[in-house]
């Protein structure tokens, strides 16, 4: 961001010592100075408002973030708590890690996958002994061959009773949907 402070504009050796000055000169050091306080003001204002936080939330929204160097980060995990039959919405927003139990065959939705890049949720779901561990997916879901359960085909998986770790990425948005399983079966 280039600044509009101009501060070649304010009349340095004004007031001339030894002689008599022009009022004007005053008056017009002060209107560049007002000027430049004004600039000033709306500048500090808008990075303020458009900073990245350190002790608050910051949203870069679309804009991209290059050359960056992470370290000793973590992501947020957004638990959907235990779940006895119905549906559960997997919303990009809430995170890219998400947890489930499920007491009951359940079906999954997707949404806010970010339409612009890649939008990624890792789902952790815990499949209870009540439960037949059936899951069903959009048919926008499309299973790798390493996915237990799946027939290939079918919008549905059988698990069985167990933890097990799935991967959903979507590059355009959530009309596809790539899943594939972390490891196997965790006991």
């Amino acid at each position: 961001m280039a600044s509009n402070i101009v501060p070649g504009n304010i009349d340095g050796t004004f007031p001339k010592a030894g002689q008599d000055n022009s009022s004007q000169g005053f008056r017009d050091n002060f209107s560049e100075i007002k000027n430049n306080f004004t600039e000033a003001r709306s500048e500090i204002n808008d990075l303020q408002t458009n900073k990245a936080n350190l002790n608050g939330n910051s949203d870069f929204a679309t804009n991209e973030v290059s050359r960056a160097k992470f370290k000793n980060t973590s992501e947020t995990i957004f638990t959907h708590g235990t779940v006895g039959s119905g549906s559960i919405t997997l919303n990009h927003t809430n995170g890219h890690y998400q947890t489930a139990t499920i007491t009951a065959d359940t079906t999954f939705e997707f949404s806010n996958f970010p339409s612009v890049g890649l939008g990624r949720i890792i789902l952790d779901i815990t499949v209870n002994p009540t439960s037949t561990g059936i899951l069903t997916f959009p048919s926008a879901v499309i299973k790798a061959d390493n996915v237990h359960g799946s027939d290939g085909t079918s919008d549905q998986i059988t698990v069985g009773l167990g933890r097990f770790l799935f991967e959903f990425m979507s590059p355009d948005g959530g009309t596809t949907v790539l899943m594939h399983q972390l490891g196997k079966q965790y006991v």
